[in-house]
């Protein structure tokens, strides 16, 4: 069999392969005799035909079972290469049977990048201490009373800190923004019974908190805001609107006092020792789980800022369009009106673009690392990676096992586990310099 090798761009090549007569005569009588086997012919005991009788009949199926063998062999011989790694077939062309016999035919596929490896064992990593202060704890169990909070009327004026509930309809140039722009968002249009906590961190519309300062319950106030020229809905970008608005309610949040009482509505179990006990191990655990994602982090960044390689566009591809529908849905998930989902359509598909392609990369680098250090998935892993997804889903782990068989979800756990465990190893011989504790990030969100 001959094989002949055309490299292109993006990691992809063309595979001209041709096969011999003589392969091509072995596998048509392999082809004829499984045929002759089974074929039912009039005057002929089942089995029985002679050859050239039951080639004549099932010549169509005869050649066309001959050219998928044919294909599936040169396929096989040339995945065996050196020289290249075929992640898929992308086309199968130009098959021609000669009339000497030999048989040829054309594979354009998707290939791995070739790149060296830089030094990946010993990278330097720079890891936070983990250490939780009793004003830590108290500052977490601040956070934990606020779930509890409740609301209680306000007479007055709304101060900062408050909520206020409010009914609104948005206008611009003298016509409602729904007419003006039926594809606006939909808080653009129309505010029915929202909560908004009003603090100085502008988080909503430029300036819409600070105008709301001071109304009382049942008042109505025109709130003038100019959108800024980076708003996500293009049309009104720059656009000053009016938004007609009346205060429903006026809320003051009240923090419930921490004493044994709140310890037991947190868990009936515990008192308020217990409580401090608990807050202070999970805390512990968050940062632990923080230094290890930002070792994880910096293994990666290490290895992949130094390398710059060509990736396979068609796994990419399938990569940002799964990443572009995650996106999406967690955007639902909050919230987000579907409106404003597709007037961020096209910053959505950057940004899932973008971490598609570092994901591709960094695939192939711990497959790459991977392969170096000859890891491998211990079947006790496997089972225990399917045990976990059947509870997540809620299915017996038979029944998720019978899926996976059929759809092929087994290989692919199988290949995120390989990564897993080559992000493991240079995890496990990064060498680690300690550094002093970080204040973590408490915001909170106040919209409400």
């Amino acid at each position: 069999m001959n094989i002949t090798l055309e490299t292109q761009p993006n990691c992809r090549a063309v595979l001209r392969i041709d096969i011999p007569a003589a392969e091509v005569k072995k596998e048509r009588d392999r082809v004829t005799g499984d045929y002759a086997k089974f074929a039912r012919l009039p005057g002929f005991r089942p089995g029985k035909a002679p050859k050239a009788v039951v080639e004549k009949k099932f010549e169509p199926q005869i050649r066309e079972e001959l050219e998928s063998a044919l294909v599936r062999s040169g396929y096989q011989e040339a995945a065996k290469r050196d020289d290249v790694e075929i992640l898929n077939v992308v086309d199968v062309k130009e098959k021609a049977l000669h009339a000497d016999d030999h048989f040829t035919f054309t594979l354009e596929v998707t290939t791995a990048p070739t790149f060296e490896l830089p030094e990946y064992k010993g990278i330097q990593v720079k890891l936070p201490r983990v250490e939780v202060t009793d004003e830590d704890v108290e500052h977490d169990l601040l956070h934990l009373r606020e779930r509890y909070q409740t609301f209680h009327d306000v007479e007055g004026e709304a101060k900062l800190g408050n909520y206020v509930v409010l009914h609104a309809t948005g206008e611009v140039n003298g016509t409602p923004i729904g007419e003006a722009h039926p594809d606006a968002p939909a808080f653009l249009k129309k505010i029915e019974g929202n909560w908004f906590e009003l603090t100085e961190e502008e988080n909503f519309l430029p300036g819409f908190f600070a105008a709301l300062v001071g109304i009382k319950k049942d008042e109505e106030r025109d709130v003038t805001v100019t959108l800024g020229d980076d708003f996500h809905f293009e049309a009104l970008r720059g656009q000053t609107i009016v938004l007609h608005a009346k205060a429903d309610a006026v809320k003051e949040a009240q923090v419930p006092a921490l004493d044994e009482d709140f310890a037991k509505k947190v868990n009936p179990e515990w008192d308020l020792e217990r409580l401090r006990g608990e807050v202070r191990i999970a805390i512990q655990r968050r940062r632990e789980q923080a230094r290890e994602e930002s070792k994880s982090n910096q293994v990666i960044a290490h290895l992949a800022d130094r390398l710059e390689f060509e990736l396979p566009q068609d796994i990419v591809n399938r990569e940002a369009q799964r990443r572009t529908n995650d996106i999406a849905m967690n955007a639902m998930r909050q919230g987000m009106a579907q409106e404003a989902i597709m007037g961020a359509q096209d910053q959505i598909v950057s940004a899932a673009t973008q971490q598609a392609r570092q994901n591709v990369k960094v695939g192939f680098i711990l497959g790459e690392v991977a392969k170096k250090e000859s890891l491998t998935v211990r079947e006790e892993q496997l089972r225990m990676a399917l045990a976990r997804m059947a509870a997540q889903q809620r299915v017996t782990p038979k029944k998720l096992l019978a899926d996976a068989r059929k759809n092929g979800l087994i290989e692919r756990l199988r290949e995120d586990l390989l990564l897993e465990n080559a992000l493991q190893f240079l995890k496990d011989s990064a060498a680690v310099e300690e550094t002093e504790p970080e204040k973590e990030d408490c915001g909170h969100d106040h919209k409400h």
